[in-house]
Order: C-alpha cells, then sequence, then structure tokens
C-alpha cells in the first residue's frame, strides 16, 4: 500500500486549519468498526472481543456481558433492551448472527451457569478439533469488594459444541487453577505437533499484575493430558509453571504465528491507553522488542479502555487487526452504547517488528486519487474536498486532531472515477489544526 502525503501548512489560531500528516501507527478500520453495529439478531454491545477463526473461513466472536435490543438512531438503548453474561456472533462474510439462548426478548445466556445470580460465565479463546468447537470460559463470583469490580475468578471450563453446527455438547471443569493459579485460554493456537494454550497468573496477590504463563497438549487432544513451561523445559505437573517474561499482560491477550515469528498483543494494566507488542521465536519465548502500537482516544467524558486483542485472520495489506474493549458509568450506557462497544484499528506488521516484509499487498497506484485540494485553508465553516478518482470507489472522509482521535467522519458513498468536490461543515469543530484522511470503505487509506 502507498501513502500519499500531502501537507497543508498554514494556520489561524481562531479558525480550523487541515492538515494532512502521519499522526498515529495505527489507523481506525471503519469497516470492522461498522460490521460490529449491524442488524444481526440481537447483540449490540459487549466486551471481551475474542474471535475464533473456524476451519470453513467463519468466524465466531465472542462476548462477556452483553445487551440484546435495539439501539436508536443517536446510539441510545430501545426500552426492552436486556444484559446477558455471555453471547457469540457468527461472522460468515458480512452476515452476522447474534448466537443466545432463549429469545429477542427473553434472552438467556449462550453458556448457562448453574447459578445464574451469583456466577458469571465468561468466554477466552477456543479450537476446533475434529467435529467439535471446544471453547474455554471462565467462571468468576463476587468477593464483597466494590459493586462493578468485585469480581473473582473461582475456575475454567472446557464447554464443548458439535461443529459446525455449534450446539452444545458439555462443559468440563479444568483442574489446573487450584494447583498453579493459573487463568488458561486467553489464546488456543496449533504449532507443529502441539497445541499451546496461553494463560495469566497474578503472581503477586498484593498488586494483582497478571503475568503470561503457557501450557500445551498434543494435537487434537485439548482435554487431554496437558505439559507445563517452567522457563526452560516442559514438565507434566502444573505446579511448575513460571511466567514466560516480565512483562505483565493484561487480563485478556492474544498470542499468534506471523510469517517466522510469534506475537503477542496485549494493553496496560489496569485500564491503561497503550496497547503493546512483543516478539519471540518461539511459543513459549523469549519474548522481547516490546513495542508500543497505539494509545487509545477517550471520545466520551469518563470512557476507560482495556484488554486489546488481535485477529490476525484478517489481515490485509500487511496490517494486523486489532481490537479494544471501551466501557463507562453503566447507567450512561442505555444513553450512549458506543461506551460499551468493541473499537477496531490496524497496525502495520512493520511496525512490530522489522523483519516482517509485506506479502501480497495490493497497493494503491499513484494514479489512483490525483489533484487533491483542500480549500479554503485555514477555514471557518465549510471546506471543500476537490479530489480525481481513476476507478470507482466507496470514500469516506476523516478527520482526526493532533491527538490521532477521530472527530469527524463523512460517508460519502460510491463515487464514479473522474472529478468530485465533497463539501463538509466544520463549524462543530473547535478551533486547531486537524488532519483529514480520504480512505474507501474498506479502511484502505487513499491519503495519509
Amino acid at each position: 500500500m502507498i501513502h500519499k502525503h500531502l501537507r497543508l501548512f498554514a494556520i489561524l489560531f481562531f479558525q480550523v486549519c487541515i492538515v494532512s500528516s502521519s499522526i498515529a501507527q495505527g489507523i481506525p478500520d471503519s469497516t470492522f468498526n461498522t460490521l460490529l453495529r449491524t442488524e444481526n439478531g440481537g447483540w449490540v454491545a459487549g466486551d471481551a472481543t475474542y474471535s475464533l477463526e473456524l476451519p470453513d473461513g467463519r468466524t465466531l466472536w465472542l462476548f462477556g456481558d452483553s445487551f440484546i435490543g435495539t439501539v436508536n438512531p443517536d446510539s441510545s438503548l430501545a426500552p426492552g433492551a436486556s444484559m446477558i453474561r455471555n453471547c457469540a456472533v457468527l461472522q460468515s462474510g458480512d452476515t452476522m448472527t447474534a448466537l443466545y439462548q432463549g429469545t429477542f426478548n427473553d434472552p438467556i445466556d449462550f453458556v448457562e451457569t448453574n447459578t445464574p445470580d451469583s456466577t458469571w460465565y465468561w468466554p477466552e479463546h477456543g479450537i476446533v478439533e475434529d467435529d467439535t468447537l471446544k471453547i474455554v470460559f471462565s467462571e468468576f463470583g463476587t468477593n464483597g469488594g466494590t459493586s462493578g469490580w468485585n469480581f473473582e475468578y473461582r475456575n475454567a471450563y472446557v464447554v464443548s459444541f458439535t461443529y459446525p453446527e455449534i450446539e452444545f455438547v458439555e462443559q468440563i471443569q479444568l483442574p489446573y487453577f487450584e494447583l498453579n493459579g493459573v487463568m488458561y485460554g486467553d489464546r488456543i493456537m496449533n504449532f507443529d505437533d502441539y497445541t499451546y494454550i496461553y494463560g495469566r497468573k497474578e503472581e503477586n496477590p498484593s498488586n494483582n499484575i497478571p503475568s503470561v504463563h503457557l501450557a500445551r497438549s498434543n494435537v487434537g487432544d485439548l482435554l487431554g493430558d496437558w505439559e507445563f513451561y517452567d522457563g526452560n523445559n516442559w514438565f507434566a505437573e502444573p505446579e511448575v509453571s513460571k511466567k514466560l517474561t516480565d512483562h505483565p499482560v493484561s487480563q485478556q491477550f492474544g498470542v499468534f504465528q506471523h510469517q517466522d515469528k510469534f506475537v503477542m498483543i496485549t494493553q496496560e494494566i489496569w485500564l491503561g491507553t497503550k496497547i503493546y507488542s512483543l516478539v519471540a521465536n518461539q511459543p513459549e519465548g523469549p519474548w522481547s522488542n516490546v513495542t508500543v502500537l497505539y494509545e487509545t482516544p477517550y471520545p466520551f467524558p469518563d470512557m476507560l479502555t482495556y484488554n486489546a486483542y488481535p485477529h490476525p485472520q484478517f489481515d490485509e495489506n500487511n496490517e494486523l487487526l486489532i481490537s479494544y474493549n471501551s466501557n463507562g458509568d453503566f447507567w450512561q450506557l442505555f444513553n450512549n452504547i458506543e461506551l460499551y462497544r468493541p473499537n477496531f484499528f490496524r497496525i502495520p506488521y512493520t511496525t512490530i517488528h522489522p523483519s516482517f516484509t509485506p506479502t501480497n499487498v495490493s497497493q494503491i497506484a499513484d494514479s489512483d486519487l490525483l489533484e487533491l485540494k483542500c480549500y479554503p485553508n485555514p477555514a471557518h465553516g465549510m471546506i471543500t474536498f476537490s479530489f480525481t478518482l481513476q476507478e470507482n470507489n466507496y470514500i469516506d472522509i476523516q478527520i482526526h486532531n493532533l491527538q490521532g482521535v477521530n472527530v469527524m467522519t463523512k460517508s460519502v458513498g460510491r463515487l464514479t472515477k473522474g472529478i468530485h468536490r465533497i463539501e463538509v461543515e466544520m463549524n462543530e469543530l473547535a478551533a486547531g489544526a486537524y488532519v483529514y484522511h480520504i480512505l474507501d470503505t474498506k479502511g484502505v487509506f487513499l491519503t495519509n
């Protein structure tokens, strides 16, 4: 992908000035930010945002606490919405189908607990073995602390479903937490002859900072005998497990293979804005090359973000898709459900590690977008973007402030090749300098 640069430098303090510049390495992904907000049969908001690539090309999205209902045009929840404790959304192409029990008007958890009033089942990652889909669910209860933050981990279960139908079969408790204190399931992946199961452990009870741990089973035998990594070798005893790196991980993190290396994506704790990557040559490490990839913006008051997660099955143009969750005051969610929805961005793999060379990158030719102008600049009120398209395309115009926060998006729609002049009303923006991006609706930037 070729980014074309056009910089407009004239600035007046009391007027809106549009400049073009590279602000943040992370690029918001408009496709997935829209896709997870489309009609799907009920799911409208939630957190966790694990994704599980299925062998047939579909993706199963897994969410924790979720709202089932309808969203008004102003992003408020329509009356009658219900919250359940876990939900799934099955993606096939651009078709999204919510999976939960009960009905739209009376929804029930995707995976039920025996004590729904005092127990939460929150999803982790999973894997398909032959004709069975196996997903790790973590059981949480309350510990008597401050409401909303008083959850404590109890156990992990492997919940089995038929595949490809995804119908519940059984759940089996994993025996390891009581033996080594590791909460398994953050990421499950096959490599060579083993299935690797990543988990986290709060090493010091006084600060509850999680570290990454690793176990493995034979491929195709997730519920069989596990081995545990002690920092040097693999052993059958769970108690030997040691952390893989001194770098802490968030309560949700992901690991995957890319080219000849393994990548870990995690977020600053607790509720920090920085999203990190680490790189290793083997699933167990050693892990190095700690890199800050992105700092999450806070477009709403009292907003918080957490638990970034990678989705490498959606790699595009040598860029990784990453999500992070947002949250806020519970009662404000009903007025603005955007506070409780996943947000997506892409990061170039070369930012994660310089050895990640582009593969099958579809480049944007210099002739695809010509004669780009932005006037008047500085502007007050209306501004016009003028450009020539060489091919038909669906276009958005995004405007960011100098902190990289998307403050305005103008969805232009389908344009034919030729000259176009798009007027955008700027009165709602405060005086200052801004950056514009013109992109197609797949999230590929035509300008940066």
